[in-house]
């Protein structure tokens, strides 16, 4: 019955997506797919977490769109997200999904909440700190960079940040009193929701430290303008920083990979 209802709610959901230009067609397939499984494997309370990081970063990628076109055109993808910028911010998950669905034990459920958390605070400072009406600086060097620069914060997008990891911490919260209602361990509750809100932020700013140093920054081949492109219409940009094979999509499962591990292992060690 999980299998039924998973592929109709991500069917629906996916497809909506697709509508509303938030998704490519290879983006719908692996969201579709992503959606049957974390229903199969978790049930409901796992598909909403995932859910609701989807929809809030698709909210706020939309807004006010108009004002971040010029910065996107810097990102190697903008605007609807394909299949590897889906794998990329849910693979982790995906598999403590897995192992949760075989062992139930709780520091994987911490990793599945974590994944989405760091996921969703690094997209909410995305989205919402290039509207901030100060110039980012570099979190390593602490120099001005322009607007949209991968590593670049503002105390505006660090404050985004946070409320997206709060906002999926919550929902974790939300989620797991009505799951486990009167089976619920307290004390086991609160370190898992804190755990799952430190990861998020935590996460986020890993992504930046990762962003600045690791990724592959290039130069323009034809206007010299910084981008995160590596080609331009088949011609291949200079590469002034980073490593080429490390692109965005693999600072953010980087990033959310090794935020999920530390706070399991802070959650197996308490």
């Amino acid at each position: 019955m999980n299998l039924i209802i998973g592929l109709v709610f991500g069917l629906i959901i996916a497809y909506v997506a697709y509508k509303k230009n938030a998704l490519s067609k290879s983006g719908t397939i692996a969201a579709t797919l992503l959606g049957v499984s974390l229903y199969y494997f978790g049930g409901l309370y796992i598909f909403l977490i995932m859910i609701s990081f989807f929809v809030s970063s698709t909210l706020l990628t939309k807004y006010k769109y108009s004002k971040k076109i010029n910065i996107e055109k810097m990102h190697e993808k903008t605007g609807k997200r394909d299949y590897t910028q889906v794998l990329a911010n849910s693979l982790p998950a995906l598999i403590y999904a897995l192992f949760y669905y075989y062992t139930s034990m709780n520091v994987f459920l911490l990793g599945f909440a974590t994944t989405f958390s760091a996921t969703n605070s690094d997209t909410w400072a995305s989205e919402l700190g290039v509207l901030s009406k100060t110039n980012p600086s570099c979190i390593l060097t602490g120099k001005k960079v322009q607007k949209g620069m991968s590593g670049g914060i503002t105390s505006f997008g660090t404050f985004a940040s946070f409320l997206g990891a709060l906002f999926l911490s919550f929902v974790f919260m939300i989620g797991y009193i009505f799951k486990f209602q009167n089976n619920i361990n307290i004390k086991d509750l609160i370190i898992l929701s804190v755990l799952t809100l430190i990861g998020g932020f935590l996460g986020s700013i890993i992504d930046s430290i990762l962003g600045a140093s690791l990724q592959g920054i290039y130069k323009h081949v034809e206007t010299g303008e910084i981008t995160e492109k590596r080609f331009h219409q088949k011609k291949e940009n200079k590469l002034i920083r980073g490593f080429k094979f490390i692109n965005n999509n693999a600072v953010n499962l980087l990033s959310s990979l090794l935020a999920s591990l530390l706070m399991m292992l802070i959650y197996i060690f308490i």
